[in-house]
């Protein structure tokens, strides 16, 4: 089974949806992107979110485990913490 193929069914459990391409590509490629450039509601928390646990957790490659951050830090957008009322 390949790591693409693994990460796949990993998401589907975790989500209840197939990824997109470019989520596969965040979780399983070498490197990190530079840039992600996806429209709105296509998933790039996701991407995010479950790509950096797969990296941290469960990528093959030892290598690129060590070498993804052990913290991930998340921040939004002020008007999105306003008009959600928090």
């Amino acid at each position: 089974m390949s790591r693409d193929h693994r990460f796949i069914q990993w998401f589907q459990q975790a989500t209840g949806h197939a990824p997109f391409p470019f989520q596969v590509r965040f979780a399983c490629d070498e490197a990190l992107p530079q840039l992600v450039h996806v429209p709105t509601g296509l998933g790039k928390t996701a991407m995010v979110v479950l790509g950096w646990l797969w990296r941290r957790r469960f990528h093959p490659n030892e290598t690129v485990r060590r070498g993804t951050p052990r913290r991930l830090v998340y921040c939004l957008p002020m008007r999105v913490l306003q008009s959600s009322g928090i």
